[in-house]
């Protein structure tokens, strides 16, 4: 029995759990993670397939919801690709197909974060009320045709502030109760455009 291999791919079930949640979360603020999602299950069944050779048996869980930054997810994701890179010279020919694989997804992830920084969100009046900060969704409010996420800000708990709720155009509300609207806007993060 190989145990150093063991414990190579137990190593890598569990790592790839983060990646998991980096997916999940991905998905829900609206990244077209499909393909990779579906890939990276294949890539994980087939280690636990290697592992059930040596009858060890992994159970893979759903994924939970792991809110991270973009730049903590991107620093995660180059850690895994150096971890792998290294196991790559001591790895076997069954066990080295699936570690390129998986280099291979964390790459299209960190390009998918490059690229999701670059793309801008449009949405519509009724899409916009899918992000109201419920249910592990983003909360963003639009103002001035312009989206902002609140998901972090403190005075956006759970997307409620002050009796207004996340996932509107709160344009008037914001207009009619602020003076210093320029500078209360500059502390959020822009999104994307509310689509007329």
């Amino acid at each position: 029995m190989d145990i150093q291999k063991i414990s190579s791919l137990i190593n890598i079930i569990n790592r790839e759990k983060n990646t998991s949640n980096i997916l999940f979360t991905m998905d829900k603020r609206g990244i077209d993670t499909k393909n990779i999602s579906i890939e990276h299950s294949y890539t994980l069944l087939s280690i636990a397939k290697l592992l059930s050779q040596y009858d060890i048996n992994i159970e893979i869980e759903e994924p939970h919801i792991d809110r991270k930054n973009k730049e903590e997810t991107v620093i995660a994701l180059i850690d895994d690709i150096s971890n792998y890179t290294e196991l790559l010279r001591a790895a076997d020919d069954s066990t080295k197909e699936l570690v390129t694989k998986l280099i291979n997804i964390k790459c299209n992830l960190i390009k998918g974060l490059f690229e999701d920084v670059r793309g801008e969100l449009i949405l519509t009046k009724e899409e916009l009320l899918k992000f109201d900060g419920s249910n592990g969704n983003p909360a963003y409010v639009a103002i001035d045709g312009i989206i902002y996420d609140v998901t972090k800000n403190r005075t956006w708990l759970d997307g409620v502030h002050f009796g207004l709720v996340a996932g509107r155009d709160l344009t008037e509300e914001i207009n009619s109760c602020h003076e210093n609207k320029e500078v209360i806007l500059s502390k959020l993060t822009p999104v994307g455009k509310l689509k007329v």
